[in-house]
């Protein structure tokens, strides 16, 4: 009896002590920085363009989304549709919206949700700068990093495993509703020395609105706007 009780107190110890080894915020993001590549690879892959196919899942149209980044200010995404091509550029806190000749500027949830976009593109190194507006939620197999940014929310699901980013979702409220994006990030390949997502899957609320495969990543030697 007296085995079976050391037994079982030994397991309890054991317990407590990994939960009292539970990682902070800055070693999270730390561990993020290194698997996604390192500071300086980082730092050099914060400007580029990509090409992705679109696969819209609401009605099967494949259309293709010409993205140019510039890390952490600036997202500029040319969605071109059989039906439609359409502009979104948001820099910093404005945005702009053009679709059939006609540009207009984005305000309220339209801006929001674009900002969302932006945010869900942040580098660890960026989280790393912004680490006083970040919160976390410790789970099983992931950790759970919030950056929050006046009304709206982006959380961050890093895996335990490879702390690379999982998912994404961005929160924002329309009146008296919330509203959710979800990214789903798969697919992790080195792109210039830096682990992108070459797959992601994207929702609308409840709705799977499209799933997204990269075609090509070059990065901006000298980023302008």
């Amino acid at each position: 009896m007296t085995t079976i009780i050391k037994f079982f107190l030994a397991i309890t110890i054991f317990s407590l002590t990994l939960s009292a080894k539970e990682l902070s915020i800055d070693t999270v993001i730390q561990n993020m920085i290194k698997a996604y590549g390192g500071e300086k690879n980082l730092e050099r892959s914060s400007s580029y363009e990509q090409v992705w196919q679109i696969d819209r899942q609401t009605d099967g149209v494949k259309g293709r989304d010409n993205r140019k980044v510039i890390l952490p200010y600036y997202l500029r995404t040319k969605l071109i549709y059989p039906e439609k091509t359409e502009i979104r550029v948001v820099i910093r806190d404005n945005g702009t919206k053009e679709f059939s000749g006609r540009k207009v500027q984005a305000k309220g949830p339209m801006l929001d949700a674009m900002k969302l976009q932006l945010m869900r593109l942040f580098t660890p190194l960026i989280l790393k700068n912004r680490l006083k507006d970040i919160t976390m939620i410790t789970e099983k197999n992931q950790y759970i990093l919030s950056l929050k940014n006046n009304s709206i929310t982006s959380k961050y699901f890093v895996s335990k495993n490879s702390f690379l980013v999982d998912k994404v979702i961005g929160e924002l409220k329309i009146g008296s509703m919330n509203m959710e994006f979800l990214t789903i990030y798969e697919d992790y390949k080195s792109a210039n020395g830096v682990m992108m997502p070459h797959r992601e899957i994207k929702y609308a609320g409840s709705v799977n609105t499209a799933i997204m495969t990269l075609k090509e990543t070059k990065p901006i030697q000298s980023p302008n706007i």
